[in-house]
């Protein structure tokens, strides 16, 4: 059976253009970045002919970003089947060749024994990545269904929630009580901080401990 190392370096020819296909959708945004509008105001007559100014001296670049975003739009479903399949292979990764068993304590009651291997890896939003990885997978996968089961949910009410903004503020990239039927696989994966093939492997090597 092929160990880890040879797992990463079989897969890296079919990883390796899913980001080059995840760049191509980001750059339609970056080719046209929107304004912004920077001033301090001492009241709102003010800042309401401010902004009726800024919006004329600045038409043709807030056109131009809408433009963009309703192409970016358009394109959704072409991104989220590249970030998904990465969600997939990295959660086979894990599968196949984490050699975790332990459980953190706060995680017991939500993850079971056959979710312990998905235990690894850096955190964010107080929780390991691994766990990140086979929540995404698993809500990219399960979208058709009326609610993502346990532990994914779970997990994705701790992204929804622990950011640190503040207990009533809910992050809409992950707040699967608002939209049941989005695709999530893009925000997780830019969770992740994955943007390249380099940043995904050094997660994946980190995990496994190579």
């Amino acid at each position: 059976m092929e160990d880890a190392e040879e797992f990463i370096a079989r897969t890296q020819s079919a990883v390796e253009p899913l980001f080059g296909g995840i760049r191509s959708y980001l750059q339609i945004l970056e080719s046209a970045r929107p304004p912004v509008l920077v001033g301090s105001y001492s009241c709102e007559l003010e800042h309401k002919k401010a902004v009726e100014h800024w919006t004329r001296e600045n038409a043709d670049s807030i056109k131009a970003s809408f433009k963009a975003q309703r192409a970016f739009m358009s394109e959704r479903y072409a991104l989220a089947v590249l970030c998904g399949s990465l969600l997939q292979v990295a959660t086979m990764a894990i599968r196949l060749h984490s050699k975790n068993k332990l459980i953190p304590d706060e995680f017991h009651g939500i993850v079971n024994d056959s979710h312990a291997p998905f235990c690894i890896g850096r955190r964010v939003r107080d929780v390991p990545i691994g766990l990140v990885i086979i929540a995404g997978r698993n809500q990219y996968n399960h979208i058709e269904d009326a609610k993502l089961r346990k532990p994914s949910s779970v997990i994705f009410e701790w992204l929804a929630t622990k950011h640190g903004y503040g207990l009533q503020i809910r992050d809409p990239a992950f707040d699967l009580q608002k939209n049941l039927t989005w695709n999530y696989a893009f925000n997780v994966t830019g969770l992740l901080g994955w943007r390249s093939y380099q940043d995904y492997e050094y997660d994946i090597r980190s995990m496994l401990g190579i």
